[in-house]
């Protein structure tokens, strides 16, 4: 499935978040936090922490698996191709059925810790939770998770759900 028709110049997540700030116009700050050693494992972690925060309202909608290829598209400038994440998310949801969603995301956290790179990941996480009407208690609690199991502090996951909100930079 597309992101957006050649001829449209609006991403096709564009919507509830479009009187904020795109991922398009803050790609290169986060990209710099995300240039890091294993970077492919940290992509995969990272979209498995967003698809995990998208299901926490009991279902993953076209605008949120939309806007995690897209975060992925621009994030690593094309290395990750569209149709290897939508692999990606289809092994994410087959992981969460099998092992079951808390399950995940507390593998998901450790695997960012082990990586050292809980904030980068949950801050994908936390763009995609926002993508359909804001961050829903559900999908808080499920980036809060993630998180604690990253070795993030409350107030870190609190600072990278607020930068994804904002995409202020601080």
């Amino acid at each position: 499935m597309p992101f957006s028709d050649p001829e449209t110049p609006e991403p096709a997540y564009a919507g509830p978040m479009s009187n904020k700030l795109s991922l398009e116009q803050h790609a290169a700050e986060i990209r710099k936090s995300l240039n890091i050693p294993r970077q492919s494992d940290v992509f995969k972690a990272a979209v498995e922490a967003g698809y995990l925060a998208a299901l926490a309202d009991g279902n993953v909608e076209d605008q949120e698996r939309a806007v995690l290829v897209r975060a992925v598209e621009l994030l690593s400038e094309g290395v990750v191709l569209e149709w290897e994440t939508s692999s990606l998310l289809d092994d994410c949801e087959a992981l969460a059925k099998k092992e079951g969603a808390d399950t995940r995301a507390k593998a998901v956290g450790a695997r960012l810790k082990e990586l050292e790179q809980g904030e980068a990941g949950l801050l994908v996480a936390a763009f995609v939770a926002r993508a359909s009407d804001g961050i829903a208690k559900s999908e808080s609690e499920v980036l809060k998770a993630i998180g604690k199991s990253a070795g993030l502090t409350a107030d870190q996951v609190k600072s990278v759900v607020k930068r994804a909100t904002n995409l202020d930079g601080g």
